[in-house]
């Protein structure tokens, strides 16, 4: 075990990868983050639950099958769903305190971030946020798979930590 955490939830697969990336770079124990209940797959059932994305609507969590208390740095990584962090995430950081962990947060989009980076900030009050990434793919039918963020800015980014 080491002492850095990768925490994701991916509904596509983009943030997957780079948590992945970011396991393998930093030797970090890495956490899947699950809705008890899964999503639909049907996009359009998806935003007609989950278009009003605000804070206060929870979605039920897999319990985790780490000790968060063994580790010292947390890396988190989320899609962005309508301009927020996605309910996975939200609910995951409502339930276990990070406080006083070195944190980077990071959201994968299409070119909309919206309010994610004031999202983390409001569910890590007491963390020590050290770095925040915009990971961007394309937006193009056909090619959402494709990571436009450099990978030299991802290199950056986990630097931070």
């Amino acid at each position: 075990m080491t002492n850095t955490l990768v925490v994701y939830y991916s509904f596509t697969g983009n943030s997957k990868k780079v948590a992945n990336y970011v396991k393998e770079k930093l030797n970090a124990d890495i956490l899947e983050l699950e809705p008890k209940i899964p999503f639909s797959t049907d996009y359009d059932e998806v935003v007609a639950e989950w278009q009003n994305n605000d804070m206060k609507k929870d979605v039920e969590i897999k319990s985790i099958d780490k000790d968060l208390s063994q580790y010292k740095k947390v890396v988190l990584i989320t899609c962005t769903w309508w301009y927020g962090i996605s309910p996975v995430m939200k609910k995951f950081l409502k339930e276990y305190d990070l406080s006083g962990k070195d944190v980077l947060v990071a959201s994968s989009n299409a070119g909309w971030i919206g309010h994610c980076f004031r999202d983390y900030k409001t569910l890590l009050p007491n963390a020590n946020i050290k770095g925040e990434l915009d990971l961007v793919f394309s937006a193009e039918d056909g090619k959402r798979d494709q990571i436009i963020t450099l990978q030299e800015e991802i290199d950056r980014w986990i630097e931070k930590l």
